[in-house]
């Protein structure tokens, strides 16, 4: 997933244009930004995807939305992984355009709490002088929360990208884990962000903050 800015896809295809294999690249139906795209079944509990038979890349980096809830995301996820044995989850990495921090939308924090909950690595975009301390706040602010997940400031080359793609997971959630490896209470349907209340709301709601036409 990224922010507005942070221009995620291409900065992954720069990292990888090198590979024997090129990674395939699949990005939300409504990004309009490429052939390869996912789409929600009908009923909202799976992805929906077409690979050629063609391709024989082994990596796939799937681009979330910043305009749909994670939470339904994350569930899809979870049903098109356990429909398909032939997927293993990798890393689930956020790229924070620096800049947004000079004025961050309203809930920002609990939106980046919600999100960094899920998350493996944090990559700060575009860092500049002016936002150097700002990045330093959200940096202690997770590593006093003692989130595991790792953190990196992009640079224009020679980043550690063998390290940030590295499949070690790194998140606070349990949810991609082996249901028989995790305590009953990080299961799915018990995870902060994922639990349903009896209405079908979630308990905890990760707020949309950058596009006024939410999808739920």
């Amino acid at each position: 997933m990224d922010t507005p800015g942070a221009n995620a896809s291409q900065i992954l295809k720069d990292a990888t244009w090198e590979d024997i294999l090129p990674p395939i690249f699949l990005f939300p139906e409504d990004s309009h930004v490429n052939p390869e795209s996912w789409k929600f079944s009908d009923d909202k509990k799976y992805l929906e995807f077409c690979i050629a038979p063609s391709d024989k890349s082994t990596e796939i980096f799937l681009l979330l939305s910043n305009q749909i809830c994670l939470a339904t995301q994350i569930d899809a996820i979870l049903q098109t992984m356990e429909q398909r044995n032939d997927l293993i989850m990798g890393r689930l990495i956020l790229f924070l355009y620096s800049p947004i921090l000079l004025d961050p939308p309203a809930n920002f924090l609990n939106w980046l709490d919600g999100v960094t909950h899920f998350t493996d690595v944090l990559l700060f975009v575009s860092r500049s002088n002016d936002t150097s301390a700002l990045i330093k706040d959200i940096q202690d602010r997770y590593q006093n929360m003692h989130y595991p997940m790792e953190n990196y400031i992009l640079a224009q080359k020679n980043n550690s990208w063998s390290r940030i793609l590295d499949p070690t997971p790194r998140r606070i959630s349990h949810v991609f884990d082996s249901p028989e490896l995790v305590e009953p209470e990080n299961l799915p349907e018990n995870d902060r962000y994922l639990a349903l209340l009896p209405t079908g709301e979630r308990k905890r709601t990760i707020p949309l903050i950058f596009d006024s036409h939410k999808i739920m």
